[in-house]
């Protein structure tokens, strides 16, 4: 495709890289405190990877080969919304206190019915109405809530243990999820639109600095 060239397509794995980094390090702090969830939350932060990797494969192969394989990028969206709100849903009973901590059946369930909601609204759109790339909307709002819902619960975790730079860091990663949005919407058709695109992700995902978030998870497991 001509809007993308091998650099772009090379820089688009820096961010799941980054993303990968920082999900491992979420799901080591979820499943200390909650050992009973940490398969779970593996499966979400696999999901997020997994999507995030299928659209920089995507780019690769249409640099390559010049081949639009569609479904590899469709999937960012079909991964990475689930992949969030199983996270969100985990986190919000991880940092809960101890005794009002909801059982595993109730997070899952609360998880499985936003996604099922999703597939439901996708399918009506997409198989009922006919509207082409029904499925799109759905998801992309599945993946901004469960991504903002999964920063509140960090921010808010920070702000307890006065984690100030790891709230600004989870706050750049915020106004990175709206700034893209308007780019997904209108679908990022040139060159220069492609680089602002992978610049703001991948500035996003530098959220997951090492230093401040093992920082931070220290604090938050003297305090639990």
């Amino acid at each position: 495709m001509d809007q993308f060239t091998l650099p772009l397509a090379l820089f688009n794995f820096l961010p799941v890289l980054l993303t990968a980094v920082g999900l491992g390090f979420l799901v080591h702090l979820l499943g200390h405190l909650r050992s009973d969830l940490r398969g779970w939350a593996m499966v979400g932060a696999a999901l997020v990877v997994a999507g995030g990797l299928s659209k920089a494969i995507w780019k690769l192969l249409a640099t390559l080969t010049g081949q639009d394989v569609v479904w590899l990028s469709n999937a960012l969206f079909l991964l990475i919304g689930p992949g969030f709100i199983l996270l969100a849903a985990i986190a919000w009973a991880v940092f809960r206190r101890v005794d009002m901590a909801p059982r595993k059946y109730v997070v899952l369930g609360w998880g499985l019915v936003g996604i099922a909601l999703a597939c439901m609204v996708a399918g009506v759109r997409t198989w009922g109405l006919e509207i082409t790339r029904g499925w799109f909307l759905p998801f992309m709002l599945l993946t901004t809530l469960g991504n903002l819902g999964l920063m509140a619960l960090l921010i808010r975790r920070g702000w307890q243990a006065r984690q100030w730079g790891v709230i600004g860091l989870l706050l750049v990663n915020v106004l990175v999820v709206f700034a893209l949005q308007p780019i997904a919407m209108a679908g990022a058709d040139t060159l220069a639109m492609q680089w602002l695109e992978q610049v703001i992700t991948a500035s996003g995902t530098l959220v997951p600095c090492r230093r401040s978030m093992v920082a931070g998870a220290r604090r938050w497991r003297l305090r639990r």
